[in-house]
């Protein structure tokens, strides 16, 4: 199972403009980073990242350590591999794009069907009998609670005590 990461441009018709992004590791970001992010249209960080490769081979050979140079430019791309999900979420952000929903699906079809099928259930109203309403206490909003091992953005923690 794989996570999809629905987008969605304001003001404008939701089954058309929806963009789903799977979040995860992409093996061709592991191989081709910079060709990967070009695919992608992130022309800024395909640039960064050919510019960072490049001064790591430089460093490298200026240092004397060029044997460690394909090790570090390996890691580097574990990291676009990893990370290139969410870069490509911030620039949809970046574009008026504003994140709707996380589907869990086995891949991008399924992924559609369960967020279509859920915004059409959304749409009808539910009829509840007067006897299955829950209690009043029940139907209150619960206080947000807080974690001691917070949440985690990227490779970064944060706790969201800023």
């Amino acid at each position: 199972m794989a996570q999809f990461v629905v987008l969605e441009k304001e003001g404008a018709d939701s089954a058309e403009n929806s963009v789903f992004v799977r979040d995860g590791f992409y093996a061709l970001a592991l191989i081709l980073p910079v060709l990967w992010l070009l695919l992608q249209r992130l022309w800024f960080e395909a640039f960064a990242v050919l510019g960072v490769t490049i001064l790591l081979g430089y460093a490298g050979s200026m240092l004397g350590i060029s044997n460690a140079v394909p090790l570090i430019t390996l890691l580097f791309s574990l990291f676009v591999a990893l990370e290139g999900s969410s870069w490509k979420i911030a620039k949809l952000k970046r574009q008026g794009f504003t994140e709707k929903a996380v589907i869990d699906a086995a891949d991008l079809e399924e992924a559609e069907i369960r967020y279509f099928y859920g915004l059409a259930d959304a749409d009808q109203p539910a009829t509840v009998p007067a006897q299955a309403q829950a209690p009043e206490w029940a139907q209150q909003t619960p206080r947000p609670t807080y974690s001691s091992f917070g949440s985690t953005i990227g490779f970064v923690g944060h706790r969201g005590e800023n």
